[in-house]
C-alpha cells in the first residue's frame, strides 16, 4: 500500500519481481529481485536440459549419439532404474560398449522439489556448471545448470512450465 492506502499492485510474488509497476513497488521488493525470485521457483517449473544417459554394456556410438544431440560434453552413467551414478570420461567411450569409467560422481544430485536458490547453491558449492535432477523416485528426469537457471530468471513467469518428463533421453 502507498500513501493514503492505494494499492501499489496487486500480483503473484514472481510478476511482483520481474514487472514491478512503478517506483515505490521496485523500493519495495528490492534491488535483488532476481535472487528473491530464486527462492519463489522450484526445479520442477523450469526448462530442464535432456540428460544423454547410458548404462554400462551399451553401444559407444548410442552413447556418442546421446550426447552430441544434448547440451552436455559428458554422457552420464545410470543404474538399472535410471538413477545417476556419474559423468564417463573419454575412456569410457574408447571401445565398442561403454565402460564404467568415471569422469566424476554425479554430483550434486538435485530434486525436483528443491527451489531454484537451493540448486543453485549446491551446484556452486560443488564447483560444477551442472548436475542431474532426479524424480521422488531417484531417477534422471533432466539436468540443471547455471545456464538453465539464468534463462529461467528471464523468463516470463506465465510462460514458465516443466518439462522434466519430455527430457530424459529415453534407451
Amino acid at each position: 500500500l502507498q500513501k493514503g492506502g492505494k494499492l501499489a499492485q496487486y500480483a503473484p510474488p514472481a510478476e511482483l519481481l520481474m514487472y514491478p509497476d512503478g517506483r515505490f513497488v521496485e523500493d519495495f521488493v528490492g534491488a535483488d529481485r532476481a535472487l528473491k525470485r530464486l527462492a519463489l521457483q522450484r526445479v520442477r517449473d523450469i526448462d530442464l536440459w535432456k540428460a544423454p544417459l547410458v548404462r554400462v554394456g551399451e553401444s559407444v556410438a548410442e552413447a556418442r549419439a546421446k550426447v552430441a544431440d544434448s547440451d552436455l560434453p559428458y554422457p552420464l552413467l545410470v543404474d538399472g532404474d535410471g538413477r545417476p551414478i556419474g559423468w564417463l570420461s573419454e575412456r569410457a567411450l574408447a571401445g565398442e560398449r561403454v565402460e564404467d569409467v568415471r569422469r566424476s560422481q554425479a554430483e550434486p544430485v538435485v530434486e525436483l522439489d528443491d527451489v531454484l536458490r537451493d540448486a543453485l547453491s549446491d551446484l556452486l558449492q560443488h564447483e560444477t556448471q551442472y548436475g542431474p535432477v532426479v524424480d521422488s523416485r531417484g531417477a534422471v528426469a533432466g539436468v540443471l545448470s547455471v545456464e538453465v537457471i539464468g534463462h529461467a530468471l528471464k523468463a516470463d513467469p506465465d510462460d514458465v512450465r516443466s518439462g522434466a518428463d519430455a527430457l530424459v533421453e529415453e534407451d
